[in-house]
C-alpha cells in the first residue's frame, strides 16, 4: 500500500511500514532541510515537499496518510497555545486526508493534546476523521512500554475508512472496527 508521509522528521513511519514489506512511500512531506538530507539519503529518489500548505492531496494515490503533526501547540514544554499556535497543523491534515480519499490514518502526538482546551482538540479531531468516514481508536504509548528508561508519553490516533476500504481491497476479513478497536483481532491480507 502507498504511504503518503507528512511532517515526516527523518522517516521513522515510513522505516517501519516499509519494513514490513507490505508498504512504499510514495512522498515525504517535511520543511526541516536536515531531516531532508536524511530522508533524501535513506529513501533516495521518493520526491520530498517542504511545506504542508502547499500539498494537493489530490496528486497522491495513498492509502495511508501518516503523520506526526507539530506537537508544540500542545507541549507541556511549550506554551500550550493550541489552536492559536501558528504552528497548528492539524487543519492541513485533515485537508490532505479528506482530499486523497486514503483508507487509513495513523497521527501520533503529545499527550497534553488529550486535555488542551478542556480536551475540544482532541474530540475535534476525532470528529473531522469521522465526519469524512473513518473510525477512529486513540491509545497512549510510553516509550517505556517499549523499553526506554522514559515515559515520553505518545498518543497515537489509528482511523480506519471502511468505505474507501471495501471500494479497493473487497471485503477485509473483521472489517475496520475489528481491527481498530480489538486489539488482539487476526486479520488477513486480501488479494
Amino acid at each position: 500500500m502507498n504511504v503518503l508521509d507528512l511532517f515526516s522528521g527523518i522517516g521513522g513511519f515510513s522505516l517501519g511500514l516499509e519494513s514490513t514489506g507490505f508498504f512504499k512511500t510514495i512522498a515525504f512531506v517535511e520543511k526541516d532541510k536536515f531531516c531532508q538530507k536524511v530522508l533524501q539519503k535513506n529513501f533516495p529518489n521518493i520526491p520530498i515537499e517542504d511545506d504542508v500548505r502547499n500539498v494537493k492531496g489530490e496528486k497522491y494515490k495513498a492509502e495511508i496518510i501518516t503523520g506526526g503533526f507539530p506537537c508544540q501547540p500542545f507541549s507541556v514544554a511549550g506554551k500550550r497555545r493550541g489552536t492559536d499556535d501558528d504552528r497548528f497543523l492539524w487543519d492541513e491534515t485533515i485537508r490532505i486526508v479528506s482530499e486523497t480519499k486514503c483508507k487509513w490514518f495513523i497521527g501520533e502526538n503529545v499527550e497534553g493534546i488529550i486535555n488542551i482546551q478542556d480536551g475540544m482538540v482532541f474530540r475535534q479531531i476525532h470528529d473531522d476523521l469521522e465526519s469524512e468516514g473513518f473510525e477512529t481508536q486513540s491509545l497512549i504509548i510510553p516509550a517505556s512500554g517499549k523499553g526506554a528508561w522514559h515515559q515520553r508519553k505518545r498518543v497515537w490516533i489509528i482511523g480506519c475508512n471502511e468505505k474507501n476500504i471495501s471500494n479497493t481491497f473487497g471485503k477485509l476479513s473483521n472489517g475496520c472496527s475489528s481491527t481498530t478497536r480489538n486489539s488482539n483481532s487476526k486479520f488477513s491480507r486480501v488479494e
